[in-house]
C-alpha cells in the first residue's frame, strides 16, 4: 500500500505490494527525477534539517521495526552514505572493479557531498556561492596517498591549491576586530585589531605575528579589569614558565590531563573575564572551548600557554585548523561535485576541475535508469543483511520501503548508526560505534545587499568571545563584473559560527556534544533567525547597519552531528577507543565501513582515506 508522508516521517510500520513491477519503479524514479529541485540554492534550515533524521531517529531511539520487503535492483556495490567518503568509496570502486560496475549510492539528504555542503544566493542578479559544512584542505592532505590519488583522478593536484579570488578588504584599511558585549564583559564594545588571532596564526599556520605595540594598545581598549590585562599580556609575551620546576615527565602528563581553562585560570592567573576572553578560541578548530580540550591541544593550534612548552605541532586529524586552506569557494562540495561528475555522465557539463564551482548541475540526472552509478537522495537505509554472497539493503524513499541485493557494501554514514541498522555486527563493534559522540555545530550563510558597515567599521573579520556566534567573516564580495573591484556596494556572504560548547559545565566532550545536539535539533529556525539578526544589529549598528534592511537571505547550517569525535587525553575511557574504532570499522563479511567517525578525525584527509581503505578490503564475490 502506498504510505502517506505523514505516516512515513511519523517511523510507523511500514509496508508495499511485494508485486509492485520494476518499470513501475523505474516509472516512478523518472517522474521524481524530472521534478528535481535545486538544493544548493535553498534557503532556511539546511544540514540536518527535518526530514533527514526522522526515519532514523526511529530506530535509533523508539526501537521501531520495519517489515521485510521484496529486492527490486540488483547492484554490485551498494554505498549507504553520499558524503565524501561514500563518494570516494564509490570511486575508488570503480577503479578497482571497472568502470562497469553498477552502483548505487544511498543519501538521507536532498544533496550529495554530505558535510560538503554547497549554498547559493542570488542578489541583484548575482550568484553568491558559499560552503554550507566541510570546507578546508587540512595541512596534512598533500602528504596522504588516498587523497593524491583521488585529487589526481579529478584533475587537480594536492600540492596546489587553485587560485583564490582577491578581496578587497586591505586596500580598504579592514582588518580584525573583537567585540565585547555587555552581558559578559559589562559593556558593548568593538575593539579594532585581534592581536591574539594574529599569534596564533603565526604559532600554528606560520602567518604574520603581531606587532609590539599591538597588544598593549588592544588590551588598553578592551573591557578588563587591570588585573586580565596584565595576565594577558604576560601570557601572550611567553616568557613566563608557569610550571616552574615541574619534572619533564610530569609536565607531559600536566599538557594532556589538564583543562586549557584550568591552567589558564590556576597558572596564568586570569580572572572571569580573561577567561570569557580566551575560552572560544578553540570552538573552529575542536568545537570544544577552553573548558573542554588539554592545554597541550591548544597549544597544537597556536594558542600560548608560556615558556618552556613544547611547539606547536598541528593534529593531523583536525578537519580545520590555522594551517587549512579553503580551495573552492563551495569548500570541498568542489570536490564532491567532481566525484559525481566522474561517476554519473552528463550531471555537469566538462570543463576544469578548478572551474567546477561554476558549472551547471542537472539533478535529474544523478539517479536515471541505464547509468552505471545512481545517486539516490532522500533515502535512509534502515537494514543492512549481510549473507555469504549477498548482501540485502532495505531503504525508506517516497513514501515507500525498499530493497536491494548487492554483491558489496559500503557504510559511509555516521557511526552511531550503524548498529541499528547492521545489528549482526559483534557487541564490542556496536559499543565502539556508539562512542562516535559528533560535534554538533552551525554555519550560518547570510546573503547581504552590501557591506558598508563593515568598511565603516574598518573589520572584515569579528571575534565576539562570549556571544553564540562567536566568529564572523566576510566573504570575497561579488564584483559587478570581472573585470572590475568589488566596493562596500557589492553583494557579500557573511559567515558566521555557532558552537554550542556548554560553557564552564565540566562536563566530558561526549556529554557537551549530547547536550549541544539537543539544543540545535529543539531551536526552531524562527528563533535561531531572530537570534542571528539581533546579534548583527547589535555588533554593526555603530556602522549604520539595519538587518531588515541589508540581509537578503539566510541559511542556517546546522550540523546536530557535525565533526566527528577525536578521542583524548582528558577522558579516560578514550584511550582504548581508538584501537576500538580502527577494529569496528573493518565491518563484516563483504560489508565495509567508511567514514571519518572510524578514523576519529573530522577531516577530509580522514574521509578519502577511509573510503579507500574500506574498497581495498573488498575481494570479488565468487
Amino acid at each position: 500500500m502506498t504510505i502517506t508522508r505523514r505516516d512515513f516521517l511519523n517511523g510507523t510500520a511500514l509496508t508495499i505490494a511485494a508485486g509492485l513491477a520494476p518499470s513501475a519503479l523505474l516509472r516512478a524514479a523518472e517522474a521524481g527525477a524530472a521534478q528535481a529541485s535545486y538544493p544548493p540554492a535553498l534557503t532556511g534550515l539546511r544540514g540536518n534539517h527535518a526530514g533527514t533524521f526522522t526515519l532514523a531517529h526511529s530506530l535509533a531511539r523508539e526501537g521501531a521495526t520495519y517489515p521485510t520487503v521484496l529486492a527490486q535492483e540488483a547492484y554490485d556495490l551498494v554505498v549507504v552514505g553520499g558524503g565524501l567518503s561514500g563518494l570516494a568509496a564509490a570511486w575508488f570502486y570503480r577503479r578497482k572493479f571497472g568502470p562497469k560496475a553498477r552502483i548505487l549510492i544511498l543519501d538521507n539528504h536532498d544533496d550529495f557531498g554530505g558535510h560538503a555542503k554547497r549554498n547559493e544566493f542570488t542578489v541583484r542578479g548575482r550568484k553568491l556561492v558559499t560552503y554550507g559544512g566541510s570546507a578546508d584542505m587540512p595541512a596534512s592532505a598533500a602528504g596522504n596517498a588516498a587523497v593524491r590519488a583521488l585529487l589526481a583522478g579529478v584533475g587537480l593536484d594536492a600540492a596546489r591549491a587553485p587560485a583564490q579570488p582577491q578581496t578587497p578588504f586591505g586596500a580598504l584599511g579592514m582588518g580584525r576586530a573583537v567585540y565585547f558585549d555587555a552581558d559578559h564583559f559589562g559593556q558593548d564594545r568593538l575593539v579594532a585589531g585581534d592581536p591574539f588571532a594574529d599569534l596564533i596564526g603565526a604559532r600554528a599556520g606560520g602567518g604574520q605575528p603581531p606587532m609590539p605595540d599591538a597588544w598593549q594598545k588592544h588590551l588598553d581598549a578592551a573591557p578588563l579589569s587591570a588585573q586580565d590585562r596584565a595576565a594577558l599580556r604576560r601570557l601572550a609575551d611567553g616568557g613566563v614558565d608557569y610550571l616552574p620546576g615541574m619534572a619533564a615527565g610530569d609536565r607531559t602528563a600536566y599538557l594532556a590531563q589538564t583543562r586549557y581553562a584550568t591552567f589558564l585560570r590556576e597558572r596564568a592567573g586570569l580572572g572571569l573575564g580573561g577567561l570569557r576572553f580566551l575560552r572560544s578560541r578553540s570552538n573552529d578548530a575542536y568545537a570544544l572551548d577552553a573548558d573542554g580540550i588539554s592545554v597541550g591541544e591548544a597549544i597544537s593550534i597556536g594558542l600560548p600557554a608560556g615558556a618552556g612548552m613544547p611547539a606547536p605541532a598541528l593534529d593531523p586529524r583536525l578537519g580545520k585548523s590555522p594551517a587549512s586552506r579553503l580551495w573552492f569557494p563551495d569548500g570541498n562540495a568542489s570536490l564532491a561535485r567532481l566525484l559525481v561528475r566522474d561517476l554519473v555522465p552528463g550531471v555537469a557539463s566538462a570543463g576544469k576541475a578548478e572551474d567546477i564551482g561554476r558549472a551547471a548541475f542537472d539533478y535529474g540526472r544523478l539517479d536515471r535508469e541505464g547509468n552505471a552509478v545512481r545517486v539516490r537522495l532522500e533515502a535512509t537505509a534502515i537494514a543492512v543483511e549481510p549473507d555469504t554472497r549477498i548482501t540485502r539493503v532495505t531503504y525508506g524513499w517516497r513514501g515507500n520501503l525498499h530493497r536491494v541485493e548487492a554483491q558489496h557494501v559500503v557504510l559511509a554514514g555516521y557511526n552511531m548508526m550503524i548498529p541499528f541498522i547492521l545489528p549482526t555486527l559483534p557487541a564490542a563493534q556496536k559499543d565502539a560505534l556508539r562512542a562516535e559522540v559528533k560535534a554538533p555545530l552551525i554555519y550560518t550563510k547570510v546573503a547581504l545587499d552590501h557591506w558598508r558597515a563593515f568598511a565603516a567599521l574598518k573589520a572584515w573579520r569579528i571575534h565576539a568571545p562570549a556571544m553564540a556566534y562567536t566568529d564572523l567573516w566576510l566573504e570575497p564580495p561579488v564584483a559587478a563584473s570581472a573585470s572590475a573591484v568589488a566596493t562596500p556596494d557589492d553583494p557579500a556572504v557573511l559567515h558566521m559560527l555557532y558552537v554550542p560548547t556548554v560553557p564552564d559545565s565540566g562536563m566530558s566532550a561526549r556529554e557537551r556534544f549530547r547536550a549541544g545536539r539537543a539544543l540545535l535539533l529543539g531551536t526552531p529556525y524562527d528563533e535561531l533567525e531572530r537570534g542571528i539578526r539581533a546579534q548583527l544589529d547589535r555588533m554593526l549598528g555603530a556602522g549604520g547597519f539595519a538587518s531588515r534592511d541589508v540581509v537578503r537571505g539566510i541559511t542556517v547550517n546546522r550540523w546536530a552531528h557535525g565533526y566527528s569525535y577525536m578521542p583524548g587525553a582528558l577522558s579516560p575511557d578514550d584511550a582504548a577507543l581508538q584501537t576500538a574504532l580502527a577494529q569496528a570499522g573493518k565491518g563484516i563479511g563483504n560489508v565495509r565501513i567508511a567514514n571519518s567517525d572510524s578514523a576519529g578525525s573530522p577531516s577530509l584527509t580522514a574521509a578519502a582515506e577511509q573510503g579507500w581503505r574500506a574498497v581495498d578490503g573488498l575481494v570479488p564475490v565468487g
